[in-house]
């Protein structure tokens, strides 16, 4: 099996030859459980923090703070090619509500920042802002309507599945 600089670096994070994530699969368990749920938190807690700075500090903050969340993207972007590289579906069956709720509050703080950054570089009176926010809400019914038409191919090929078993 080739290996690509992607593998090699996930195995050496990973340390499976090394106590770093414990010594057992037990405790390697309960270490990527921890991590997980800390990367859940950041994911939420980082945007959020930004979102409201930018607005409470202005405009010296817009070019720091949009500095951390593009970092911040980048090992949330991995994290995504690499499940979707060792093919791991993505496509949820269906919308439940945590699903929902945890796409908010990862989603609803970029667009905030987007907005207040508009809002504090351009100045109150350019209402450049209120062409940022209908961008913004133009965007959401965009990508609702794409995630339900994606979701419901997805069913779809499960129900196609499960009738060629019969």
């Amino acid at each position: 099996m080739t290996t690509t600089f992607m593998d090699r670096f996930v195995r050496w994070n990973l340390d499976f030859d090394g106590d770093l994530y414990g010594r057992d699969e037990r405790e390697r368990l309960r270490w990527y459980e921890g991590l997980t749920t800390s990367s859940q938190l950041q994911a939420i807690a980082v945007p959020w923090a930004a979102a409201v700075l930018v607005w409470a500090l202005g405009k010296p903050a817009v070019v720091p703070l949009a500095v951390v969340l593009a970092a911040f993207l980048i090992p949330l972007g991995f994290a995504a090619v690499y499940v979707q590289f060792r093919r791991v579906d993505t496509m949820p069956r269906e919308w439940s509500r945590k699903r929902l709720l945890v796409g908010a509050l990862m989603g609803l703080p970029y667009a905030l920042f987007v907005i207040g950054a508009s809002y504090h570089l351009g100045g109150p009176e350019s209402g450049s802002w209120k062409s940022t926010t209908v961008g913004a809400l133009i965007g959401l019914a965009g990508g609702a309507v794409v995630q339900h038409f994606q979701t419901r191919k997805r069913r779809r090929l499960d129900a196609a599945l499960v009738g060629d078993e019969d």
